[in-house]
């Protein structure tokens, strides 16, 4: 059985989410027919980068698609051969395993200026650019200061600031974000419904938020749980999502929130009886501080999470003035800077939640 996330890779422009701006210029340059001959697809990882390559490959190499659009059919002969993975001019290449020079004049370079085999467009989608060495980067650089006709370079990294930016300079920049909470959701609930199974609402909150935004994840964790049963239940989830003591996050700030110390510290035994990471719980709380001054200053938008939190936020934010939510993070970051330095890893965030419930 393939993996859920290859199963429901993205096969169409409509089916790729969470990047519409982006999106949206490329089907305007393929349907003006104005294509580049590089670009540049920035952001975190598994967020579509490779997946809208694929799709754009497709769609300049399509001999069916229909006047106006700039979906590929997926049925054409060229089409198939790039889905299929037949094709000699649509190469992928993992700069990470061909960092050299060498490399990059035998499998680009030389390529580049072989004549189509069977496409219009020849097409390179190279993944983890940044890996490159820089005599590699220099090569390349005169093969996109000159680019043979018809052949288009599609650059994809998770780190932008180590590509030199006279590359940079000479492609389309695309600069990918993290999956909104709410598409995901709505993708994942979607992927459910296809493979004839129930699963509640709370278990697919907990993918979302420990996917952090990486589709890919999400739908990785997804499978794994969609391997329990026809119908499953936050119980049986909670037995191989990794934990993420998100109710012990909540828990925590109400404590704070009524300045009641005698329950934070007795939350904090309970995370070390549980064998919680304390240092990626202080990072969750901060997180989490976070969003509620953000809700303080009316500026929810930034705010990336489901309707219940949300609604959570707003309660707090309320309940909690301008200068305690300060005072909280300021003893909450100090929590995580010193908590290497001691012999008792909690004691930090004890003197944390005692600092935070004393505030005037």
């Amino acid at each position: 059985m393939s993996a859920i996330y290859r199963t429901y890779r993205p096969q169409l422009f409509a089916d790729i989410i969470g990047q519409e701006p982006i999106k949206l210029t490329l089907q305007n340059e393929i349907i003006a027919g104005g294509i580049a001959h590089a670009y540049m697809f920035s952001g975190p990882r598994a967020v579509g980068k490779t997946t809208t390559a694929r799709v754009f490959a497709r769609a300049i190499n399509c001999i069916k698609r229909k006047p106006g659009t700039a979906e590929p059919c997926n049925e054409c002969d060229p089409c198939r051969s790039i889905l299929d993975r037949r094709t000699l001019d649509v190469i992928e290449i993992d700069a990470a395993s061909h960092t050299g020079v060498d490399n990059v004049r035998e499998n680009i370079i030389g390529a580049a200026k072989v004549a189509n085999a069977q496409l219009v467009n020849k097409v390179f989608i190279i993944d983890e650019v940044h890996m490159l060495s820089t005599s590699a980067f220099n090569a390349l650089l005169k093969l996109l200061e000159e680019p043979p006709a018809h052949v288009v370079f599609i650059f994809a990294t998770t780190e932008l600031h180590k590509v030199p930016a006279t590359i940079i300079s000479r492609c389309e920049r695309f600069d990918f974000k993290k999956i909104p909470a709410k598409e995901m959701f709505a993708r994942l609930a979607f992927i459910t419904k296809c493979e004839k199974k129930t699963i509640e609402k709370e278990v697919l909150q907990d993918i979302v938020r420990l996917s952090q935004g990486c589709q890919r994840d999400a739908e990785s964790l997804l499978g794994q749980v969609l391997s329990l049963g026809d119908a499953i239940t936050y119980k049986d989830a909670s037995a191989i999502l990794p934990r993420t003591d998100h109710a012990l996050v909540l828990a925590m700030a109400d404590a704070l929130s009524v300045k009641d110390s005698h329950k934070g510290l007795t939350l904090v035994d309970q995370l070390i009886e549980n064998g919680v990471d304390l240092d990626v719980f202080v990072g969750d709380m901060i997180e989490y501080l976070r969003n509620i001054m953000l809700y303080k200053n009316n500026v929810a938008g930034l705010v990336d999470a489901d309707e219940v939190a949300n609604l959570k936020f707003i309660e707090l934010s309320s309940v909690l003035s301008m200068g305690e939510i300060l005072t909280l993070i300021s003893h909450w970051m100090s929590a995580q800077k010193d908590a290497k330095w001691f012999s008792l890893p909690q004691l930090p965030l004890e003197v944390a939640i005692v600092k935070g419930c004393m505030r005037e």
